[in-house]
């Protein structure tokens, strides 16, 4: 029979909250000399069980790492590695550098979609940029998420119930895209229904419009972005690009209209990573002190029973200062405090038994108070 392994969970060393959703709860885990992330679930919530155990099998560098899932307490949890980084949330993207990020992280998508996966929440807060080896990643989380996910980056059809696809991932990506250039959602309403509503109704919508009033781009910068809105931001699946693939070459092309070549686009995406992304990683989690971790690790003993210890030390303590009295005082009034702490330890032990069920008048009666006075103090001989 195979040993069990034990689970991340319990190893856990130190832990420290990052953040408070309304589906889940994030918190930053030390285990076995290694960080990790822990999304603990709300009762009500779940994760696509199938999704997560696909890409549990995964390796990219675009996708990040689950090294342990399942349900504890009634909740549902998944734990993956930490990943040193910023979330895109956090950001607001030079356009040269949102449309690198974007095809890197369709890069990411067709592996899921090799797998018949999709990520189905395509949003800022689901997406860490990190730096590997001096360039920038960035990395895709929190996949199989059941329901629509973020409102103002899902796809009209997610809020009919219809599950992720391809398309829809689309649709999300375009929202990321101008949350990623402008700095805050293209859509922006109160509550479930009228999200569903407005994303009904977003071919009215002209981001272009928007990012040319607010003044902060140039003209080629608008036209560049023009094509992807019409690719991405449509109500009707038919009208959207037709995969993945089609959406890369839309973004190819609108990175060739602003740059003057690869190397223009790798210089712009080195001048962000050192000016403002490192800036912001340089800003580290705190390492945990305390635990803080919505879980009882198993198999470690509170300190419920304190009181027992204490009370078994000094009784420990007593007996050693009595038996320092009896080389000094001699036997008889050693045998007399000896016997009396006897009788003072059996009524503290009535009392003990009998304090839920009687009134102190009532304890007076049965235990002798004289007892519960302080033990004598043999004389010291010279």
């Amino acid at each position: 029979m195979s040993e069990k392994v034990q689970s991340l969970l319990d190893l856990a060393a130190g832990g420290v909250p990052l953040h408070q959703g309304g589906e889940a709860d994030i918190y930053r885990v030390s285990a076995k000399d290694h960080a990790y992330v822990l999304k603990w679930y709300k009762r009500a919530s779940a994760f696509d069980l199938g999704t997560v155990e696909q890409i549990a099998s995964l390796n990219a560098d675009g996708l990040y790492k689950i090294r342990e899932f399942g349900e504890r307490d009634g909740h549902s949890y998944v734990v993956y590695d930490y990943i040193p980084g910023v979330s895109a949330s956090e950001l607001r993207v030079p356009v040269v550098v949102a449309l690198f990020i974007l095809r890197s992280l369709v890069a990411t998508l067709e592996t899921l979609k090799s797998k018949q996966l999709h990520h189905g929440d395509l949003n800022p807060g689901n997406i860490v940029l990190t730096a590997n080896k001096g360039l920038l990643q960035p990395v895709l989380i929190d996949c199989g998420i059941l329901g629509p996910g973020a409102l103002a980056y899902a796809a009209p059809e997610r809020f009919q119930g219809r599950p992720a696809d391809e398309k829809s991932d689309v649709y999300s990506l375009g929202m990321l895209l101008f949350r990623l250039v402008y700095g805050s959602e293209l859509v922006t309403a109160d509550g479930y229904d009228e999200y569903a509503a407005k994303s009904l109704d977003i071919d009215r919508c002209d981001p272009s419009q928007v990012l040319y009033a607010s003044g902060r781009f140039t003209v080629a910068e608008i036209s560049a972005l023009a094509p992807l809105w019409k690719a991405t931001l449509r109500a009707d699946v038919k009208n959207r690009a037709e995969d993945l693939d089609e959406l890369d070459e839309l973004l190819e092309i609108a990175l060739g209209k602003l740059a003057l070549g690869d190397a223009a686009v790798q210089k712009a995406v080195e001048d962000f990573v050192e000016d403002e992304l490192q800036e912001k990683m340089r800003q580290k989690v705190p390492d945990p002190s305390e635990m803080a971790l919505p879980y009882k690790i198993a198999g470690r003993q509170g300190i419920f029973c304190w009181w027992k210890v204490s009370f078994f030390l000094g009784l420990v303590l007593i007996l050693i200062v009595l038996a320092v009295s009896v080389l000094k005082s001699g036997r008889s009034d050693v045998d007399d405090a000896g016997d009396l702490l006897l009788k003072k330890s059996r009524s503290l032990e009535v009392l003990d038994m009998l304090s839920d069920s009687v009134s102190p008048e009532q304890a007076e009666s049965v235990v002798d108070s004289s007892l519960l006075r302080d033990l004598p103090t043999p004389e010291l001989r010279e």
